[in-house]
């Protein structure tokens, strides 16, 4: 009977500090994870089943194992959110696998992506055919993300009569306080220009920027922290 009791009492004390565990984190953590949150959570589940069915392990222990787990996937989460290179170690950064309608395929063996693999993601997404596809991107989380050529995907500007050519992806220019030199220079921008565009707008200094993007279209979008 005091091994039944054990195993209640043990689960009792897991499903609290799993249950703290999830509040303190956030529910961004939990909606799709990275690779490294998947193998986190897999190590969590894991402190809890084994101590469940060891005898000799108490409740204080499963909370204080549960705690210090926290504590460390807590510290990486502050940390990538306030750096740019701790967010791509930790969770890697979004990949073009296909761009302007044609297959990288560097990218793709470089994240162990087979043709078989693609087509079966993009079916998901509602495409049945790569010529349907203007761009995708694979997201840190293994999701893939859709543009598709103007003629497949849903009604744009000029089916309504509008002016504007669509189809574009926004350029990323700066995040989280840093300008993106990279992307910069894709866009065929000078850094210049984005000064005197932010200027224009009371900001300083990239630090006050929390997000800006440049479209061709629509100009230079910025939203500052705060």
């Amino acid at each position: 009977m005091n091994e039944y009791a054990h195993i209640t009492l043990d689960l009792l004390f897991g499903f609290a500090g799993l249950f703290v565990f999830n509040q303190v984190l956030g529910k961004a953590h939990f909606s799709k994870l990275t690779p490294f949150e998947f193998v986190a959570i897999l190590v969590l589940g894991d402190l809890v089943g084994n101590a469940v069915y060891q005898p000799d392990v108490t409740a204080a222990q499963i909370v204080y194992g549960i705690l210090i787990w926290g504590l460390i996937i807590y510290a990486i989460g502050k940390l990538t959110l306030k750096s740019k290179k701790m967010r791509t170690l930790f969770e890697g950064e979004p990949s073009i696998v296909i761009r302007r309608g044609q297959l990288q395929y560097d990218l793709m063996r470089r994240n162990m992506l087979d043709l078989n693999q693609l087509l079966s993601m993009l079916r998901q997404q509602g495409y049945f055919s790569l010529r349907e596809i203007e761009y995708a991107v694979l997201e840190t989380n293994g999701m893939i993300s859709v543009l598709p050529k103007r003629r497949y995907g849903a009604p744009t500007r000029g089916d309504l009569g509008l002016h504007g050519a669509g189809g574009r992806v926004p350029v990323t220019l700066i995040l989280d306080g840093r300008l993106q030199t990279d992307n910069l220079g894709k866009a065929s921008l000078s850094e210049q220009w984005l000064k005197q565009q932010l200027a224009g707008q009371g900001i300083d200094s990239y630090a006050g920027v929390l997000y800006a993007d440049w479209d061709p279209e629509d100009g230079l979008f910025v939203m500052p922290y705060g």
